[in-house]
C-alpha cells in the first residue's frame, strides 16, 4: 500500500518462510506491542503495515495477478513443463511454490491482522479509535479469508494471534469460515463512511463486500435463497447510497498509478520501489522487448481468448486495452528507449505485432524518409515496408489456406492473401512467444526493471454491478439484471472514443432468465478479464459454465493446430488442450479449487488429504 510513513515496515518483511505452518507467523510488530500502540500514531502505522501485506509479492504484488489469470483459463505459457506450463494447462500440483506462497501470503495477512486486534482492543487508546482500526483490520482478515476459502476450500480458521503453541489445525468446513467472514465484515460497519487515507477501508467497501461475500455463498449452494436477498439488501443499499461509479473510459482504471477513482471499492497501492513491495505484474504478463523494463512472456493469452470475445462483441472497445496486440519494440530488457522509428512515420516495421495481426510486405515497395527517399538498412540496400493485416474471425484454417487470388489483384493484395494463406505456419507452427496477445492491462511501456508504475484495483465498482445483476437474475427479475449489465456494456461502447462504438450493444430487456444467466456469465469474463478475480468469475456459476468456456479453447482451429505440431517437433511454444482435450466431470470437480499446498501439509499434521483430485 502507498501510504506515507510505513515503508521500514515493508522493506523489513521476510520473502521466504521456511518449513514452518503459517499458522506460527510471529507479527512484525508482536515484540512492541506497548511502543507500537502506545499512541493513535503508532497504531495508525501498524495498522498500515496490516493493510501492506497485501502488496506483497505473495499476494497481489505477484502471485495473485499471475497465478489466478494465467490458471483462469484461455492463458498461454511455454511448453516446457515448468510450473508455467502446468498452471495454463490447468494442471496445478501441490507442490508448485508459487501456490504455497500464495496461500502462505493470505495467512501472513490474516496473522498479522489478529495480533493488531488483540492488541488493539487492550491498548488503552480511545472506543473510537480502538471501534475504527479494529474495524479494519477484521476487514483485512475477511478480504485474506473470502479469497483463502474461494481458492482452497476448507480451510483453517484462527482467528487468535500465533503462538508457538497449538500450531496443528485442520481444516475448517468453509461454511463455518464463510460465518466468520460475515461477522468480521458486519463488525467492520461500525467503521467511518469515508477512508481515513486514500485507499483504505470505509463502510461502503465494507458493504460491497457483503454483498459480493452473500453471492458467493448463494451460488456455492448455502441457503442460497436467503443469501440471495442478503446481497441484494447490500448491493442495493451501495448502488442506491454509496459513492462508487463507473468511469467514462475503460482504459483510464488501468493507467500508471491510478489513485482515488470512483470506481475502486478495494485497491493496492505500491511504492515502485524495487526493494520493497511492488508490481511485477507488467513483468510476468508482458512481452520481452515490450518495455524500459525487464520481461519474459511468461504468460500471455491464448488465440482462443481473443476469439472467444471478438465472436461475442465485435468491436468492443475494451478488447484494445485488454488484449496486447502492437507494441513499440526494444532490443531486448533494460533498454532505455525502444527501436529507432524506420521512416517517416511508425509502421510494423520499428513495433510489434500479435494475433490476429500478421504482417508482410510488398515486392518493390519500401520505407521512405522525410525527404521521400527509399531508406537504406547497414548494407546500404533500401528498406521493404512492412504492412499489417487481421485474421478474419470465423474461417476456418482450410479456408485462409485456400484463399484465392483474383487475377486483378493488386501487387499489395496478393501479398496480403499470401500472408492470411500462410496464418496457420506463422502462429500455430513457428511457436514465437510474441505472436500472442499479452496482457494489456497489466502493461507498463515505462517500467522500473521488475517494477510496473502501477496500482491494482482488487474489486471495482462494475463487478459489483455484474454481480448485482446476477443476484436480480436469480431472484427472478431478470429485466432489471438486464438493466445493470446494459450499465457496464453503455461503458464499453463510450470507452472508443469520440464516437461510440455499436458493440457491445445492450441486452433485450426481454430476455429470459437462463439466457441472462449465461451473458452474465461471459460479461464478468470480458469485463475482468487480465485481473486477478477472473479466476472466480470462470468458477461462479459451476462445473457446467466452465466446461463451455474452456471446451471454445480445445475447439479453436489454431490452438488445435499447435497441439498437433507441438507432438510432431516438441517445440516448447505452441498451444495446449486441456486434459489433452477431454473435459471430463472429474477435471472439471477438480479445476474448481487449488490444491492445498504440500508445504503446509508437511508442516501441518491435522491437514490429512486434498481437495478432489489432487
Amino acid at each position: 500500500m502507498k501510504f506515507k510513513g510505513y515503508k521500514y515496515l515493508i522493506l523489513s518483511m521476510a520473502a521466504a518462510f521456511s518449513l514452518t505452518s503459517c499458522l506460527d507467523e510471529d507479527p512484525l510488530y508482536s515484540q512492541n506491542n506497548e511502543i507500537v500502540f502506545s499512541n493513535p500514531e503508532n497504531a495508525n502505522l501498524a495498522l498500515r503495515g496490516c493493510y501492506s501485506y497485501f502488496a506483497t509479492g505473495n499476494v497481489y504484488g505477484q502471485n495473485m495477478q499471475e497465478v489466478l489469470i494465467a490458471v483462469g483459463g484461455h492463458a498461454w505459457a511455454q511448453r516446457n513443463a515448468s510450473d508455467q506450463d502446468l498452471f495454463v494447462s490447468l494442471s496445478p500440483t501441490p507442490s508448485i511454490g508459487q501456490v504455497g506462497t500464495m496461500w502462505d501470503g493470505l495467512y501472513k495477512v490474516i496473522s498479522e491482522s489478529n495480533a493488531f486486534i488483540e492488541n488493539m482492543q487492550g491498548s488503552g487508546l480511545s472506543e473510537e479509535l480502538i471501534t475504527q482500526y479494529v474495524g479494519e483490520a477484521k476487514f483485512l482478515r475477511a478480504v485474506a479469508y473470502l479469497n483463502l476459502v474461494t481458492l482452497f476450500g476448507d480451510v483453517p480458521l484462527k482467528t487468535v494471534a500465533s503462538t508457538s503453541e497449538g500450531i496443528a489445525m485442520p481444516r475448517t468446513p468453509r461454511e463455518d469460515v464463510f460465518k466468520q467472514i460475515i461477522q468480521d465484515l458486519t463488525d467492520a460497519l461500525a467503521i467511518s463512511e469515508e477512508a481515513e487515507e486514500n485507499e483504505r477501508a470505509c463502510r461502503w467497501t465494507v458493504k460491497a463486500y457483503l454483498g459480493k461475500v452473500y453471492h458467493k455463498m448463494a451460488v456455492l449452494g448455502i441457503d442460497t435463497q436467503q443469501n440471495l436477498e442478503n446481497a441484494k439488501t447490500y448491493f442495493d443499499d451501495v448502488y442506491e447510497h454509496g459513492p462508487y461509479e463507473l468511469e467514462s473510459n475503460y482504459a483510464d482504471l488501468f493507467g500508471e498509478w491510478v489513485t482515488g477513482s470512483k470506481e475502486a471499492i478495494f485497491q493496492i497501492n505500491f511504492i515502485g520501489d524495487a526493494s520493497a513491495a511492488y508490481n511485477r505484474g507488467s513483468n510476468r504478463l508482458c512481452p520481452n522487448g515490450s518495455t524500459t523494463g525487464i520481461n519474459w512472456t511468461t504468460f500471455a493469452f491464448s488465440y482462443s481468448a481473443y476469439d472467444l470475445q471478438r465472436g461475442f462483441y465485435p468491436g468492443d472497445p475494451r478488447m484494445k486495452t485488454t488484449f496486447m496486440t502492437q507494441w513499440r519494440s526494444y532490443n531486448g530488457n533494460n533498454q532505455s528507449s525502444p527501436k529507432p522509428q524506420v521512416g517517416a512515420e511508425l509502421s510494423p516495421n520499428d513495433s510489434t505485432y500479435a494475433y490476429p495481426y500478421l504482417t508482410y510486405t510488398v515486392p518493390g515497395v519500401y520505407i521512405l524518409d522525410a525527404e521521400g527517399e527509399p531508406v537504406l538498412n547497414n548494407s546500404g540496400n533500401p528498406v521493404l515496408k512492412q504492412f499489417v493485416t487481421t485474421v478474419p474471425y470465423g474461417m476456418t484454417l482450410d479456408e485462409l489456406e485456400n484463399l484465392e487470388i483474383p487475377a486483378d489483384a493488386t501487387a499489395q493484395e496478393e501479398a496480403r492473401i499470401t500472408a492470411l494463406r500462410k496464418a496457420e505456419n506463422t502462429f500455430a507452427r513457428k511457436g514465437n512467444a510474441i505472436n500472442y496477445p499479452s496482457y494489456g492491462k497489466a502493461f507498463d511501456q515505462q517500467q522500473a526493471a521488475q517494477a510496473a508504475h502501477k496500482n491494482l484495483m482488487v474489486y471495482r465498482y462494475a463487478e459489483m454491478l455484474l454481480l448485482m445483476a446476477d443476484v436480480y437474475n436469480e431472484l427472478g427479475n431478470p429485466s432489471r439484471a438486464v438493466a445493470l449489465a446494459n450499465e457496464v456494456l453503455e461503458r464499453a461502447r463510450n470507452s472508443a472514443g469520440e464516437k461510440a462504438a455499436t458493440e457491445p450493444a445492450d441486452w433485450s430487456s426481454t430476455l429470459d432468465q437462463t439466457t441472462v444467466r449465461e451473458k452474465l456469465y461471459y460479461e464478468r469474463i470480458f469485463e475482468l478479464w487480465g485481473e486477478p478475480d477472473i479466476w472466480d468469475m470462470t468458477r461462479l456459476r459451476g462445473t457446467e459454465f466452465l466446461q463451455d468456456f474452456l471446451d471454445y479453447h480445445n475447439q479453436h482451429e489454431m490452438v488445435q493446430a499447435g497441439n498437433t505440431y507441438y507432438s510432431e517437433s516438441n517445440n516448447a511454444f505452441t498451444e495446449r488442450l486441456y486434459n489433452n482435450g477431454n473435459l471430463t466431470a472429474d477435471f472439471l470437480e477438480k479445476m474448481m479449487l487449488f490444491p492445498i499446498p504440500q508445504t503446509e501439509i508437511d508442516a501441518n499434521p491435522s491437514i490429512t488429504g486434498n481437495n478432489p483430485g489432487y
